[in-house]
């Protein structure tokens, strides 16, 4: 068995449900950009926009209070380094 496949049967589903949601509210705001690249001016598809980002920014805030953070600059420094004082996404 790979590394893989043993570390995400380490995760529960509560973890995993919203690691699935940050991954696709990340890819439609990716996909709202490249749209918005060609249409600066469309109001719906800068509303969509901001209503994700917050989405995505509520939804990181609530990964990073229960599981620790995502990447490292989601790390609140104030007393020490925690970036390794929580399993990393990806064990």
């Amino acid at each position: 068995m790979s590394c893989a496949c043993a570390n995400s049967r380490n995760r529960n589903s509560g973890q995993e449900q919203l690691l699935k949601f940050i991954t696709e509210v990340g890819f439609a705001l990716e996909d709202v950009v490249l749209y918005l690249d060609t249409h600066p001016c469309d109001n719906d598809a800068l509303c969509y926009y901001e209503q994700y980002k917050n989405v995505r920014k509520q939804a990181l805030e609530e990964y990073t209070k229960m599981y620790g953070p995502l990447c490292s600059k989601d790390v609140s420094s104030k007393n020490c380094w925690m970036w390794t004082q929580t399993p990393w996404p990806w064990e």
